[in-house]
């Protein structure tokens, strides 16, 4: 018998035909808010002995039967916390709700919490209707703004525990927002000769929300939660997004595009200038060679493959895929690095490209730009990366990391109908504008993609300022791939509950450095640097310390 106890957290799904319903979704939720104490499980397996050890029980949409559901008001009753996504009517009704068999698509939710936006957040799929008592945290908007006169999101006591009740499936809804429409898998909306990601998010993105990375700030939503309906006599660390105190990060990273050597040299130069460092996608028949490859990946650059795939793309995308993996070996005799991203950033389906990406080893897939005319900025209102899952809700092991901005999407001149056509002036302004953002409070990452060609001709009026302006405020300029390698460590770290006022502090060492670990100042009253998150004080520590 292990004597490793159980995980704080129990998350519990009914896959019964649900878009993203299984348990790993939620558990996928709490890994990107660095929770990573966490057992998810089929909501029918939930008994007696499957709840014993639990701080907080976390239950997707469902209306589970009476024994389970008594089991779980028993659990609140007792102390513990529990989470309610879209509870079904009879378990609504056991709640103290009144589910009023009514409720909106696509609406909005208005958070009476510090740190979001005033416009609400958008939700993708249905919101139900409740009425009834307890403290209104979020209300529900229609999809224009205007107050549809319902609760989002209630908390409750129950006994010596708390409640928290939301009106909408938070899972599904963070997954639609960032993979998409999944009708639009296959379509044209774009125009574009090439399937892209963009082409699954024609009306997707509503226009009060192109700035803020809307579900990143669902996912901050659920840690928020975590923290409200946690037992009393205990505490939940959490580890922080971003390395050594960094607040906002922007990732860097290069599409080859048969470039010449020449323009290499003139974007890899002002990295140095500017302390930053970025990934290269290489086509096949690159002019950069085995040994400049090594000497720059000694200098902190990553580089990568940048598969080429016309139509028909979804026939023969694996043999190309795996057709370029081998050749990049036998050139350089070394793997490609853990992420990718396609010529023209070429698309198939839903998910089935990150499928073959995973097949050929690849953990993060830098495939989905925001793109004119579906959507500007956070498109798939994302910059933190998270895995992709089916709509059955299998996780998969690759990770979509949305790029925001690129040379050809953002200025003006060069004849690009999808563009945003802004002066270098005008795009320094908008991309430092959120990165200030994020570090202010978003608390997310922006990634940019400049080629080679591009910047020596055009757009290093962009990107020198912006590195240089992000040097001066302390804000990191990381490849893509180095901020992978940052991310797979931080989810391999398990932090577990910590008395109120214990004061013994007893945190893991982690194999990389620059992880933080945020510990709520009820647990650790001083003796750390204190960091304020939302409404929440959290004392700051180090796995290196």
């Amino acid at each position: 018998m292990s004597d490793t106890p159980p995980a704080s957290i129990l998350v519990l799904a009914d896959r019964a035909d649900r878009f993203f319903g299984a348990p790993e979704i939620l558990a996928e939720l709490l890994a990107l808010e660095g929770i990573n104490d966490v057992e998810p499980a089929p909501l029918e397996s939930c008994d007696e002995q499957l709840l014993q050890g639990r701080s907080l029980v976390i239950v997707g949409p469902a209306d589970p039967s009476p024994r389970v559901v008594e089991l779980l008001l028993a659990h609140a009753e007792a102390g513990g916390g529990l989470i309610c996504l879209a509870p079904g009517e009879a378990f609504a009704a056991r709640l103290g709700l009144k589910p009023l068999m009514k409720g909106l698509r696509h609406p909005r939710v208005q958070l009476e919490l510090a740190g979001f936006p005033e416009a609400g957040l958008p939700v993708r799929g249905w919101a139900q209707f409740y009425e009834g008592e307890g403290q209104v945290l979020g209300r529900l908007l229609d999809r224009e703004g205007k107050p549809a006169g319902f609760p989002a999101l209630l908390l409750r006591e129950h006994g010596r525990g708390k409640i928290a009740v939301l009106a909408w499936d938070l899972g599904a809804s963070i997954y639609l927002l960032r993979q998409g429409d999944p009708l639009l898998a296959g379509g044209r909306s774009s125009g574009f000769a090439r399937m892209r990601p963009s082409d699954l998010f024609e009306g997707w993105q509503d226009a009060v929300d192109q700035g803020q990375p809307v579900a990143d700030l669902h996912c901050h939503l659920l840690r928020e939660l975590v923290h409200q309906v946690w037992p009393a006599d205990s505490v939940l660390p959490w580890l922080w997004y971003f390395p050594a105190g960094a607040r906002t990060m922007m990732l860097f990273s290069s599409d080859d595009d048969w470039s010449t050597r020449e323009q290499f040299e003139c974007l890899i130069e002002s990295c140095r200038r500017h302390e930053a460092r970025l990934t290269f996608y290489l086509v096949q028949k690159s002019v950069v060679d085995r040994a400049w490859m090594e000497e720059l990946l000694g200098q902190g650059f990553d580089f990568s493959i940048h598969p080429d795939l016309p139509p028909p793309t979804g026939a023969r995308w694996e043999e190309r895929l795996a057709a370029h993996v081998r050749e990049f070996r036998d050139r350089y005799g070394r793997g490609p690095g853990l992420s990718v991203r396609n010529h023209a950033i070429a698309w198939w389906g839903y998910v089935q490209g990150a499928r073959l990406e995973a097949a050929q080893g690849f953990v993060c897939d830098n495939n989905c730009f925001s793109l004119l005319p579906q959507g500007r900025h956070y498109m798939a209102g994302a910059g933190l990366p998270l895995h992709f899952s089916d709509l059955n809700g299998q996780v998969l092991p690759v990770l979509q990391l949305p790029t925001q901005f690129s040379d050809e999407t953002t200025l003006g001149g060069q004849g690009f109908p999808f563009s945003l056509n802004l002066t270098p002036e005008q795009g320094i302004e908008l991309v430092m504008g959120l990165l200030r953002q994020n570090a202010a409070g978003a608390h997310s990452l922006l990634c940019a993609n400049a080629h080679p060609v591009s910047f020596a001709t055009y757009s290093a009026p962009l990107w020198e300022p912006v590195m240089e302006e992000a040097r001066k405020e302390g804000i990191l300029v990381w490849s893509v791939d180095q901020f992978c390698r940052f991310w797979q460590a931080r989810r391999q770290v398990r932090l577990r509950p910590i008395p109120k006022g214990d004061g013994r502090l007893r945190l893991p060492r982690a194999d990389f450095p620059g992880l933080e670990v945020m510990v709520p100042v009820e647990a650790v009253p001083s003796g750390a640097p204190e960091r304020v998150v939302g409404v929440r004080s959290f004392r700051v520590f180090s796995l290196e310390d």
